[in-house]
């Protein structure tokens, strides 16, 4: 088999699973790591005591993000969840999404934007302004005060130096090089585990990804499809009881059209 070839066989996938994860949330606090929020660094990492910083980017759906949330709170674990506003599988405002992402917010969980470059400069539009736009635009969805942010395929560029004026950026320069950081990012560790840097490491960064940890049976591929599946699903879901309703409006829409008639004529003698 040629070097080409070799490059396209699919890389295995590390495991990954919601009871793993508990477990390794047990190892840190039998450790006695604290669990700081990212807008609770703005004074830097050396200023802290030992931690696990962790930090969740919602790429796929808040439903997931949810029931790792819920798994935290049971263990009196508080973390960061970040929220992609122009996301294709996802809608903040959305009633479902909305009210997962509002659960997340009423459990004490910081939920910030995990805001993205790349769609303010494929339109040809100033990135740094519109951030600050869709950090606007979440707080209003949500009703809640933005603290911190956090880059969707990040890059470094002057924009994370400019954005930590006004957030704490998780991408921060403290925040990557004072501590040691790891990902689960494409289902694959780089080099250690999670689990096994937790008593090596005084100061850690973690990102950790909600869906990689969901179908603990799964890799990477079935994952993505099992989640795809998932989504299609609810979609169809709606657009069934959208069909339903509409249906069910028509057939009484002269009944209807009446009670609105004499509510307004009732309206307009007052």
């Amino acid at each position: 088999m040629n070097a080409q070839a070799k490059a396209l066989l699919p890389i295995l996938s590390d495991t990954f699973s919601l009871e793993m994860y508990a477990r390794t949330l047990e190892k840190a606090k039998s450790l006695g790591y604290e669990f700081p929020k990212v807008s609770e660094m703005r004074d830097g990492a050396l200023s802290h005591d030992p931690f696990l910083l962790i930090r969740h980017d919602i790429d796929v759906s808040p439903r997931y993000a949810l029931a790792m949330a819920e798994l935290e709170y049971e263990m009196g674990i508080f973390s960061s969840y970040y929220v992609l506003l122009h996301s294709p599988y996802y809608n903040p405002a959305a009633a479902p999404h909305w009210d997962a992402l509002k659960k997340m917010v009423s459990l004490g969980f910081e939920v910030g934007l995990h805001y993205e470059t790349n769609f303010f400069e494929s339109r040809g539009f100033d990135p740094f302004k519109g951030i600050l736009r869709d950090v606007k635009v979440l707080e209003e969805i949500l009703e809640i005060e933005i603290k911190s942010i956090a880059q969707h395929m990040p890059a470094s560029s002057s924009l994370l130096r400019d954005l930590n004026e006004h957030y704490v950026d998780a991408y921060n320069h403290d925040l990557m090089h004072n501590v040691r950081y790891i990902s689960d990012s494409g289902f694959k560790w780089r080099g250690e585990t999670l689990m096994e840097i937790l008593g090596k490491e005084e100061r850690i960064h973690a990102l950790i990804h909600p869906v990689t940890w969901t179908f603990g049976e799964l890799d990477m591929a079935q994952t993505y499809r099992r989640a795809s599946s998932e989504i299609t699903s609810e979609i169809q879901e709606s657009f069934e009881d959208f069909i339903e309703s509409t249906n069910r409006h028509i057939a009484q829409r002269a009944q209807l059209d009446a009670a609105r008639k004499a509510q307004y004529l009732i309206q307009s003698r007052k």
